[in-house]
């Protein structure tokens, strides 16, 4: 296994490892819902998305990502993923229906902010505000919903050849591969 192959597989597990670990929890307080639900989304901040986010950061070698840096973030990928997030605040908070609710949506906003922030940290130290908007369309592409929704994970080549695309590029290189990349999946 060469380096780029280490580095695609260790991202990779880290997301698998804690898109698990968070939909087995989420699931589990979808029995209870409502308010059970809404603290365990709280939780599950720092801990599953924060150390997943700065374990990829540390597999690119880039610094750990503060909550001021989060911020920017998270407020770039909200419209896309509104739709995964309403869902899982309505349907999830119905008692025991919400349990398949909770864990679906769990599995897949930890896989796609997973993909995006592997993508991010591929190719700079720095998340660049501009490309966020267009990374997580381009994540949101290759996680369909109807897959998510059978909680299968995202194709660990597709994943790769993601990533790749954003790798070591210059921007408009990168923009190119993109957009040509968007094209295919809409």
């Amino acid at each position: 296994m060469n380096y780029d192959e280490y580095v695609f597989d260790a991202a990779y597990r880290s997301i698998r490892s804690k898109a698990a670990s968070n939909a087995f929890i989420q699931g589990v307080t979808g029995i209870a819902g409502f308010p059970s639900n809404l603290i365990v989304d709280g939780v599950v901040i720092f801990t599953h998305y924060e150390p997943m986010i700065n374990d990829i950061r540390k597999i690119y070698n880039r610094s750990e990502i503060t909550s001021k840096e989060l911020s920017p973030l998270m407020k770039g990928i909200v419209k896309e993923l509104l739709f995964d997030i309403a869902a899982d605040k309505i349907f999830g908070s119905i008692p025991i229906a919400g349990a398949y609710f909770n864990a679906v949506s769990a599995k897949a906003l930890t896989w796609r902010l997973g993909m995006l922030v592997t993508i991010l940290s591929a190719r700079d130290e720095e998340f660049n505000k501009e490309n966020i908007s267009d990374d997580i369309k381009l994540v949101r592409s290759i996680t369909p919903t109807n897959d998510l929704l059978k909680l299968k994970k995202p194709d660990y080549d597709v994943f790769k050849k993601i990533v790749i695309s954003a790798n070591n590029n210059e921007k408009s290189e990168t923009d190119k591969k993109k957009k040509t990349i968007l094209m295919i999946f809409d």
